[in-house]
């Protein structure tokens, strides 16, 4: 706090006299003739009346008026010759018109007393030099206790914030800064506890991520060994056949996992920038559903558009597709006939609805299935089973695109998944 104080109170100081400086010299030597009218009119009166009382005697008598004057009128007076001074021209036409010639640093002023050569010189008293020491140092002691009462509340709260990054460096996460409404940097407070908030996010779910990738890839890989063995022990090659058919499945599996794991990840943690673009709404939707056509077709339901209301809609095509698609995969992996998907424009944006006649999703499981790694079905079946990531990407791109995703009922029983963003023009 000490340097800081030190710094400003010198910066300040500088500043000070930088300004009195700079103020004296204009008035000195850019605006003289205002400085001097200003002078000569202060001091018109009391030359005034030197004059009239000086101006009825002459010789001696009026060195001994002058003398008597001097101990009533605190000024410096003296009778002066006309040829002493060596005055300038511009200064004698003064004295003819009556008017007082300005001198020095203003502080000099003569004075024509009755048109002959001698002259009244008035000089204005100095002011002792102990004087300005003291109001100085009395300025400079005043500067430095306002800006002390100003620097301490600024340092206390900027140690608080170093205080907090320190904690926050040594891996103490949760560490937020707490200032006052009054304080002037709660602003700066305030984008460290999100930035921190942020940082804390984004490392639990690294963390969480990693430790479930661990998980999730112990079961294929083992498959993967198993099968492996077991090729090694076949003799028979239709066996074989069998079994290489099974490691390209679970080889097809991880593959997709680790792309489903990538893309949920960028998002995550916005490496990837989302470029909007107008596509044609009804060609995007037929291309979505065609790609996952012949699934539907392979698990027996029926997968259909129930309406396109949209022209134009407004989104990043490959991620929307991703994120729709991954809606229709769980959708037809659990239904017993049917799906439907609709996309249409609603008060909250766009909106994309998938329903099926599944078993639906139980209400308290309603937010954890958008979580990563996180099913409800604990089975490994290919066809019911899953990686936990598809609906926290769908959730991940509804929220890179400003919007949100939720589960309610379907009209026929199962899950109805909306998805919906805003309208961006």
């Amino acid at each position: 706090m000490l340097r800081l104080f030190l710094r400003l109170y010198l910066i300040l100081a500088i500043g000070f006299a930088g300004a009195i400086w700079t103020v004296n010299y204009i008035f000195d030597e850019l605006l003289p003739e205002a400085n001097e009218t200003y002078n000569r009119e202060a001091m018109r009166g009391p030359a005034y009346s030197l004059v009239e009382l000086l101006r009825p005697v002459t010789g001696i008598a009026r060195d001994e008026r002058l003398a008597e004057l001097k101990t009533h009128y605190g000024l410096r007076l003296k009778l002066v010759q006309s040829s002493e001074l060596d005055l300038t021209e511009r200064e004698q036409k003064l004295l003819t018109d009556g008017l007082l010639v300005v001198r020095g640093d203003f502080n000099e002023f003569i004075a024509n007393i009755d048109g002959g050569p001698q002259l009244l010189n008035i000089r204005l008293p100095e002011a002792p030099k102990w004087l300005y020491v003291w109001a100085y140092t009395l300025l400079g002691v005043f500067l430095a206790v306002v800006l002390y009462f100003w620097v301490r509340p600024h340092w206390r709260d900027l140690e608080l914030i170093r205080v907090a990054a320190q904690r926050f460096g040594d891996n103490d996460l949760s560490s937020r800064i707490q200032l006052s409404k009054s304080s002037t940097v709660r602003v700066l407070a305030e984008h460290f506890n999100q930035m921190a908030a942020r940082i804390e996010g984004l490392i639990a779910n690294q963390r969480e991520l990693t430790n479930a990738v661990s998980h999730e890839l112990r079961t294929p890989i083992a498959r993967l060994s198993f099968e492996l063995d077991q090729l090694k022990q076949q003799a028979d090659p239709s066996e074989s056949k069998a079994l290489i058919a099974d490691m390209y499945a679970d080889l097809g599996e991880l593959e997709e996992m680790v792309s489903e794991l990538l893309t949920y990840a960028s998002l995550e943690r916005g490496a990837t920038v989302i470029s909007l673009e107008s596509i044609q709404a009804h060609s995007w939707l037929d291309s979505v559903v065609g790609s996952v056509a012949l699934e539907a077709e392979a698990a027996g339901v029926q997968l259909l558009i129930r309406s396109c209301q949209v022209d134009y809609v407004r989104i990043e095509p490959r991620f929307m597709a991703r994120a729709l698609i991954n809606l229709l995969r769980n959708a037809i992996r659990y239904a017993e006939r049917r799906v439907e998907v609709s996309l249409t424009l609603g008060e909250d944006g766009y909106e994309v609805l998938v329903n099926d006649d599944g078993p639906g999703v139980p209400l308290d499981g309603r937010e954890k299935i958008f979580e990563p790694f996180s099913r409800l079905d604990s089975s490994r079946d290919r066809r019911t089973g899953g990686f936990g990531l598809g609906l926290a990407l769908v959730r991940r791109v509804s929220q890179s695109h400003g919007g949100k995703v939720e589960v309610s009922d379907s009209p026929w029983g199962g899950a109805s998944f909306r998805m919906t963003w805003a309208q961006v023009d």
